[in-house]
This record gives structure tokens, sequence and C-alpha cells, in this order.
């Protein structure tokens, strides 16, 4: 998210010569449905480079999350029979949202248990992000530990968040804890039943939330997500690990805790628990942070 953003050329002439697989899932910049999310998610593993869709942004650039989306999609598409453990993508460049996006494959290692695969997002020569991502087969337990939580109040006792920004499903958003934790519970009941569009859901969720809570606690931006104050940001870095399954489709607790912020970064955790205070999945993100650049004078 880049709260100073530059203008959004006109998208409806451009498009009128291209294919429909070329064109933006979207047609108004930085809105989008849940299906036209899931639309954009779910690519195939044909023969690499692969074609992804896009989906138009305020900002006009590639989404961070969309590619992060996308990363786990066609990893797990890429090799049947295992899932991503996890997924550790770096943004280089934020590209043009209006184009459509090639993504390389690089398979680092096949195993019968684990396979490990690069996969970089570019248009033309200009690389947008590179994520490894390590995935697993399923396995019997040796040791079976796990982590819960004593859970706050439930959805029903949050905020409803209505028309999300570039979440359009359900959440319910707790009071602010004491220091710089967010809570906020969240279902996408028109997920469908496929778990690989699941864990992209999440790992979309997890891009979207650290900087801006950051930039709330901090008085840039109003609760509603307005900008307060002139600033810029995006995230730089993501990575997943997705500990065990977890169902979008059933609330979930999404806990966010803003680490750290100077020098014109931050760093966040988020964790994502079950209904029941189990932990599924946790992330750890880098994001910039820092005024807003005066335009120098001509």
């Amino acid at each position: 998210m880049t709260q100073t953003r530059p203008a959004m050329r006109a998208a409806s002439d451009e498009f009128t010569a291209e294919p429909d697989g070329e064109r933006p899932v979207n047609a108004t910049p930085g809105t989008f449905t849940l299906d036209e999310l899931l639309t954009a998610l779910d690519l195939r593993g044909d023969v690499p480079p692969v074609r992804g869709r896009t989906l138009l942004s305020a900002h006009g650039g590639v989404l961070g999350s969309q590619q992060v989306g996308q990363q786990v999609v066609l990893a797990e598409r890429l090799t049947p029979g295992k899932s991503v453990h996890s997924v550790s993508t770096i943004f280089t460049r934020p590209g043009d949202s209006r184009r459509p996006v090639w993504i390389d494959v690089e398979r680092l290692a096949h195993g019968s248990s684990i396979d490990t695969l690069a996969l970089s997002f570019r248009q033309d020569s200009q690389l947008l992000s590179r994520a490894n991502l390590m995935l697993r087969a399923p396995e019997a337990h040796l040791v079976d530990r796990r982590t819960s939580i004593r859970m706050p109040p439930g959805p029903e006792a949050g905020e409803p968040r209505d028309n999300t920004w570039m979440m359009p499903w359900e959440i319910r958003q707790l009071p602010r804890a004491e220091g710089a934790q967010q809570d906020r519970w969240a279902r996408i009941t028109g997920a469908g039943d496929d778990p690989s569009i699941w864990r992209a859901l999440l790992a979309h969720s997890c891009e979207l939330y650290p900087v801006p809570d950051i930039a709330i606690a901090e008085g840039l931006m109003d609760q509603d997500g307005a900008a307060t104050t002139a600033f810029a940001s995006a995230a730089l870095s993501l990575t997943v690990t997705f500990l065990d399954d977890l169902d979008v489709r059933d609330w979930h607790l999404f806990r966010v805790h803003a680490l750290h912020a100077s020098h014109g970064r931050t760093t966040s955790r988020v964790e994502i628990f079950t209904a029941d205070g189990e932990l599924r999945a946790q992330a750890e993100t880098i994001g910039l942070l820092r005024a807003a650049r005066k335009a120098s004078r001509a």
C-alpha cells in the first residue's frame, strides 16, 4: 500500500485490442470482488513461463498480496500431492498492474517428502518479485507439539469492517490491545473447497495487514484507512509458514504484532489461530514506511 500514489492512466481504451487472458481481472483500480480475486489466484501449472493474471491496483503497481497468493497456488499445482510449508518472497519493484505477469519456475530440489521451487515474477526483463517455496508431503507425526493461546473475545464482540480494503469478506476487528497488537476475526465463506486457494488467501491477507496497522497506531491513518499524513509505504519482504491446515470458511483470528519501526522500515509478525486458539500459520514481514518525498521543481 502506498499513500502517495501515481495517477492511473485510463484503461478502457488500452485493453480493447488485448486478448481476454491479458486484461486485468477487475475494472476499477483498487476495488475487486472475492470472485475476481479468486480468478486472479487460480493459476494453472502449464509449461513455464506461466502467465499470471493481474488485479488493477490503486497505486498502479502489481499487488504484492496477489503475487504471494499466486506463488502458493502455482507451486502446489506444479507439485501434486504436496502443499506449501513456507513461502519467502522479496518484492523488488512495483511493475504495472495493467499488464500481465510472466512467472519463471526453477526446481531447486525434489524428493518424496520435500520439494523446493523458486518462482520469479517479471514483466519483460523487469523482476517484480522472487519467492523460494518449500513444499511437503503428508507424513506421520514423530513429535506432535502445538502452540495455543487463551483466546480474546469472539467475532461477535468485534466491529464489522464492511468492504474491507482489498479483503472482500467478513472481518470483525477487536479493540486494539496495549502495545502494538491488533486482533481481527475473519472468515471467507465464498472461498470454495480448494485448500491451495485457502492458503493463498491467508498469504494474501498477511501481506496487507502489517504496515497499515503501524500507520494507524502511529496516527498516520485513521481507523477507516484514510491518510492523515502524507507518507509512502510498501511491503518489501514476506515469509509465510503454514503449520497445519486451516479452513478459511470458518472463523479464524489474525493477530498482528508491530515489532519494530525505524529508519524507514517496519518489522511485523502475523499469527493465525483457529477459533479454539491453535496456531495454524504465521508470517514475518518487512515494510517500507517513510515521509512522502516532495516533488522536485522543474
